[in-house]
């Protein structure tokens, strides 16, 4: 709370050598990791609601769950207060699959080999919260900063307004903007740039009530199903993946018995229809036969529906004398595979770093040499992350063929890159995210190269009427993730995969293939404008 001597209004001042506007995750995690590192630090966080509440962002992959575990030593917490998660799972379906057990599967059979969580956010961001309070940063909530003032290396001011109306001006020598998707320093200076190549929406809410797919409703009673055997791991504890041409449906559980379920969707290719953002989650779940058997007696949360009209966008900078961004606050790509609390973990290992540096005395021009190289190569992880992952990645989701390879490739190379130097060498590896380095372009260029390639076969299939014609009973067996060879295993089915798909492809100019007949993933809820210009009919059974 705002102590009360700052309540006798804005001519009272207080002298802070860091100020947090922002006390979720990332904010709370900074304040954390600057007490930590210099405990004579003082420390202000400004959060301005009175209680966290739901969030998108429930799921950590393998570098969130390590800076989480390892790094601000939560072991204890997540293990009690939120549930484990068993990887990632994805669901295909076609004119054969009208339900979950029929539907081609693409997961780990196994146990998961690392740690990661489903978490729920109003949980997890009350406990750091708290946590920054027990280590000695001053947190002030509710509250909310109404105007500030960057000083640079002088120093800045913030003005932070109380429930009341009252005012305080505050002093400080640094400003760590931890806003979210509000990323207030960007804005102030217009360094926000959506990214307009990839034009995505998302919808979620939380529902009650959905079907276990670990249960009765999905597997029946026998143990002995083949079903139920194939997967010794939880198959409801995964994030769930439910796909089709142009768009992606999550279902992540939640401690509480909750279900997040939210759809991602490229404006290009797929329009949900609906008055409302829940009216067109509710068509787009009843459009999928899959995810129309798990939802068929669940029932929203009231008032919990958020949508966002577009998703992707960049910043400017990064960081600069006396100011920077974490979290979200600095840029955001896609929510599929996870990898905002990733982005979120690398923001502020490496920032807390360039701050304590700065706090420490290192000389100005020194601390401007290392924010302009830190500046640059920061934003080529943003582009090339994008580049290499999701540019048009939304045409080849429905299509079992062409995402298994990229699932398959785009793990082994985050494992290879990313996992294995931070687990199995150093935390400072949280230093060096993935394209981070100079050189970086020898491992955009084959991994752009395979990407537009699996496009250029999916949307061929979806011309001769042939996408999706996989996507019922396949289920790889692959055992799951690893620290030792299992990234190498899957790097290399991928890479079979993907020839295999290149000779399918060129066979089919010698030998037109039979298109589908009925309800197929490359048909969205309504009709839509193909990316030929054509049109297509969406009646989906």
């Amino acid at each position: 709370m705002v102590p009360d001597e700052a309540a006798r209004g804005a001519s009272a001042a207080s002298d802070f050598d860091v100020v947090v506007i922002g006390g979720a995750i990332a904010g709370a995690s900074t304040a954390i990791l600057l007490r930590r590192r210099n405990p004579a630090l003082r420390v202000l966080v400004v959060e301005r609601s009175e209680e966290f509440d739901w969030k998108v962002g429930e799921s950590t992959v393998e570098i969130s769950s390590y800076f989480l575990i390892r790094v601000l030593k939560l072991y204890d917490h997540l293990s009690r207060e939120q549930l484990p998660k068993q990887g990632f799972r994805y669901w295909f379906h076609n004119e054969r699959a009208t339900r979950v057990r029929d539907a081609s599967e693409v997961g780990p059979t196994q146990l998961a080999r690392t740690p990661s969580f489903q978490l729920d956010r109003a949980v997890l961001d009350g406990h750091l919260l708290r946590t920054a309070e027990e280590v000695g940063a001053e947190v002030w909530r509710p509250a909310k900063v109404v105007d500030l003032s960057l000083g640079g290396g002088d120093g800045s001011s913030v003005t932070v307004e109380k429930p009341d109306g009252t005012k305080a001006v505050v002093r400080s020598r640094w400003i760590v903007d931890a806003t979210g998707r509000q990323a207030l320093l960007a804005r102030r200076r217009g360094g926000v740039t959506p990214v307009e190549s990839h034009p995505t929406s998302a919808i979620w809410v939380r529902y009650r009530g959905v079907k276990d797919l670990d249960g009765t409703a999905v597997v029946g009673t026998d143990p002995a199903d083949p079903f139920a055997r194939g997967v010794v791991a939880a198959r409801r504890l995964a994030t769930n993946h439910f796909t089709g041409w142009g768009y992606w449906i999550w279902l992540i559980p939640l401690r509480g018995g909750e279900t997040s379920v939210g759809l991602v969707w490229d404006k290009r290719l797929v329009q949900p229809e609906g008055a409302k953002p829940l009216e067109k989650l509710k068509r787009f779940l009843d459009s999928n036969p899959l995810t129309r058997e798990l939802v068929e007696h669940a029932e929203p949360v009231d008032g919990d529906c958020r949508y966002y009209g577009h998703l992707p966008y960049f910043v400017d900078q990064f960081i600069g004398p006396g100011w920077t961004c974490v979290g979200d606050a600095g840029g955001f790509l896609d929510p599929f595979y996870s990898p905002g609390l990733d982005q979120m973990s690398f923001s502020v290992h490496t920032r807390v770093d360039l701050i304590v540096k700065a706090l420490e005395g290192t000389p100005a021009a020194e601390m401007e040499r290392r924010y302009e190289d830190h500046n640059r190569r920061y934003d080529r992880f943003f582009r090339y992350f994008y580049e290499s992952i999701y540019r048009d990645k939304y045409y080849i989701m429905g299509d079992y063929d062409t995402m298994t390879i990229a699932f398959l490739m785009d793990t082994a190379l985050y494992y290879l890159v990313a996992v294995h130097p931070v687990y199995n060498e150093s935390a400072a590896r949280l230093g060096m995210p993935p394209f981070y380095g100079d050189g970086a372009e020898l491992g955009l260029w084959p991994m752009r190269f395979y990407a537009r390639r699996l496009v250029a076969i999916a949307k061929r299939k979806k011309a001769l009427g042939i996408y999706g014609n996989h996507n019922a009973g396949r289920r790889p067996r692959f055992v799951g993730f690893t620290l030792r060879t299992g990234a190498h295993v899957m790097l290399w089915h991928g890479l079979l995969r993907w020839a295999k798909a290149e000779l399918a492809n060129a066979w089919t100019y010698v030998a037109r293939p039979t298109p589908l007949e009925g309800p197929r993933p490359s048909l969205p809820p309504r009709a839509v404008a193909a990316p030929d210009g054509g049109a297509e009919a969406a009646a989906h059974g």
